[in-house]
């Protein structure tokens, strides 16, 4: 496998001096290790490496938060372009953001000598961060560097997490005014995808009333699933039926427990927010093609990995086999697209993208189409690339789904232009290309 290149602005001679050292230290490779002794000067060196490297991206973070070039560039932060150019996850980012604002608060002098020296580890100084960004404790934080930095060095990573914990919970036990329940400030719910797996992850942290309220109603859920289940059984196997005969796992009970709860919240009819009960899935033609071809009993064919997928229109991936059945007892529409990716065949003139326009133009991609951005098509407005108060039309070609900072910040003198091919170059007021 061929490695990945990156173009590297090496007119700096530090910086081409630094890189040279850096890819000379990767070619020469780790080095045979044929003992105990080899193998620790192995881990140290590559450990090493990967420290220098962090300290650099740190700092090129913070040069251009200094130069603000994120401003022009339609970002909203250095952070933000910095992942989008760098190619770095969310959580990546934000802990980089994180040492960054502790490194150059200028206060935190001891722990900034360490960092750049490559004697603070990654990990240990996202934990210092957080400690830092607190501003409650950051006078007693900037008092105990040296305790923070010798704790790095002797404890281990597991322990050295669980004493800065406990440091922060003496430094600041409630905050500087104490709530009745701290828990419900930082109260907080997420849903996320696996983009292998294609499950979803649901993650939360509940106030401590609100969380018990939530397990009541939810254990009386995951009861009425085993009922069912329980029922079932008899029906089966009788009086005698046991555990073992039940249809679902009790994980599986707890699962459809909780989307049960909410599909009986949508159809309340004093719900506080009417859900729009349409589900839009996007399929790739051949995709549906293969799976009809094989429902019919033929035998299957090969799909292009570009070709094969279904969607719903924020992207999120489907089990194909599973939508399948859905489709064949559902309606559906077909949509007809070219080459350059436009719905050619629901397109309308008319003043703003709304009905078949809009869905139009939200199946042509699953995000905010600005560089960097990831609002997922749901949240997003529908933009016209060349404004309707200059001619543009309201059309699928001059349309496509932006959030509401990007079809914003495209009035302040940015052009946006699509090519043939479906391209998108944004140039900024002064010329420049957001890449």
């Amino acid at each position: 496998m061929s490695p990945i290149s990156i173009a590297f602005d090496t007119t700096n001679t530090a910086n081409q001096a630094a890189l040279f050292a850096l890819r000379d230290a990767v070619d020469a490779g780790s080095g045979m290790v044929g003992d105990v002794a080899s193998a620790d000067r192995s881990i140290k060196l590559a450990e090493q490496l990967r420290r220098l490297a962090a300290v650099a991206s740190v700092d090129s973070m913070q040069a251009v938060e200094d130069a603000r070039v994120y401003v022009d560039q339609g970002h909203a932060s250095a952070r933000v372009m910095v992942a989008h150019l760098a190619g770095l996850s969310s959580s990546d980012a934000f802990r980089l953001d994180k040492i960054r604002r502790m490194v150059h608060g200028r206060r935190a002098d001891q722990i900034a000598v360490a960092w750049c020296a490559g004697s603070l580890g990654v990990d240990q100084a996202v934990v210092l961060a957080r400690v830092y960004a607190n501003p409650r404790v950051r006078d007693r934080f900037i008092d105990d560097q040296a305790w923070f930095l010798a704790r790095a060095t002797k404890d281990s990573f597991a322990k050295f997490e669980k004493r800065i914990a406990r440091w922060l919970e003496l430094a600041d036990d409630d905050g500087a005014d104490p709530a009745p329940d701290p828990t419900f400030e930082s109260r907080d719910a997420s849903l996320s995808q696996d983009h292998f797996s294609k499950a979803w992850h649901l993650r939360s942290q509940l106030g401590s009333v609100g969380g018990s309220r939530f397990n009541e109603v939810f254990g009386a859920y995951v009861e009425a699933e085993y009922a069912l289940d329980r029922d079932a059984a008899r029906e089966r196997c009788g009086d005698a039926a046991t555990a073992d005969d039940l249809p679902r796992t009790a994980a599986q009970r707890r699962a459809d427990a909780l989307c049960q709860m909410a599909e009986d919240a949508a159809n309340n009819p004093s719900t506080s927010v009417r859900v729009k009960r349409v589900h839009n899935l996007i399929w790739k033609g051949e995709t549906a093609e293969e799976l009809f071809r094989r429902w019919n009993g033929l035998a299957p064919r090969t799909i292009n990995i570009d070709d094969y997928g279904v969607a719903d229109l924020d992207g999120h991936v489907v089990h194909a086999p599973t939508a399948f059945a859905e489709l064949l007892v559902d309606s559906f529409r077909r949509v007809v697209v070219n080459a350059a990716g436009v719905v050619v065949d629901m397109s309308r003139s008319q003043r703003l993208f709304t009905g078949l326009a809009r869905l139009g133009v939200e199946l042509q991609t699953d995000e905010c189409y600005w560089p960097g951005c990831h609002k997922p098509t749901s949240a997003c407005q529908i933009d016209h690339l060349r404004p309707a108060a200059r001619g543009g039309p309201t059309t699928q070609s001059n349309g496509k789904p932006a959030c509401l900072r990007h079809n914003l910040v495209k009035e302040a003198g940015y052009t946006v232009t699509r090519a043939p091919d479906g391209a998108i170059t944004i140039t900024t007021p002064n010329g420049e290309t957001v890449r």
